[in-house]
């Protein structure tokens, strides 16, 4: 299974004693227990903390309680939370997480969706472009991979493995040129395991 690199980042705001709620303490010793890697405690915090008035939205616990999730490597109980907090917030970064973990687990229309919401909510983002691109290109979707990942090396351009999968994706479309000059991007740009990208694309010209 894919390695999950899921950097858990938890902005603390500065609450006065006077407008702490008791929710607050409990989410703050969920992520005691989380950065501890005691994973169950902390799990059994957020879900308690749920119940009790807290300065933290429903939204931004399931949040939590995904990345727990995800960083054990459950995505059946992740993305159901992932589910829950964009249902109460659709935002843009928790949509592209929420269509990665779909796509991992083999739900593509899921995954698109998700994509796709994220790009409505803010087209001018490169992350949901290049998600579905990718996506797009191991179905063999390749006139949409393009156009995808495209869009997303205008608005990412420093970005090496968007401009990797785009030179995947001309050459799946018989395009060997400009995937060449994407490649020359990506090998400047330092992407790793271009080698890999190179085999992939010489694959799919021989199709």
């Amino acid at each position: 299974m894919r390695k999950f690199s899921i950097v858990f980042s938890i902005f603390f705001s500065i609450i006065c004693l006077s407008c702490s709620k008791p929710g607050d303490l409990t989410i703050q010793r969920a992520m005691k227990f989380y950065q501890s890697q005691d994973y169950e405690e902390s799990l059994r915090l957020f879900n308690t903390a749920l119940e009790e008035e807290s300065n933290y939205s429903p939204e931004l616990i399931y949040n939590f309680i995904a990345n727990v999730y995800l960083k054990q490597e459950d995505l059946e109980n992740a993305v159901i939370y992932q589910q829950k907090s964009c249902e109460l917030h659709p935002e843009y970064r928790n949509l592209v997480s929420l269509g990665m973990t779909y796509h991992l687990l083999g739900r593509d229309e899921e995954a698109e969706s998700a994509y796709q919401k994220a790009v409505e909510l803010n087209p001018q983002k490169g992350e949901a472009y290049a998600s579905l691109g990718a996506m797009y290109l191991g179905q063999n979707k390749t006139k949409e991979a393009v156009e995808n990942l495209k869009k997303a090396s205008e608005l990412e351009p420093k970005i090496a493995v968007i401009h990797a999968n785009l030179a995947v994706a001309y050459a799946a479309i018989g395009n060997p040129e400009a995937s060449e000059s994407e490649f020359k991007i990506a090998e400047d740009l330092k992407c790793k395991n271009l080698e890999e990208f190179r085999a992939r694309a010489e694959s799919m010209q021989k199709q």
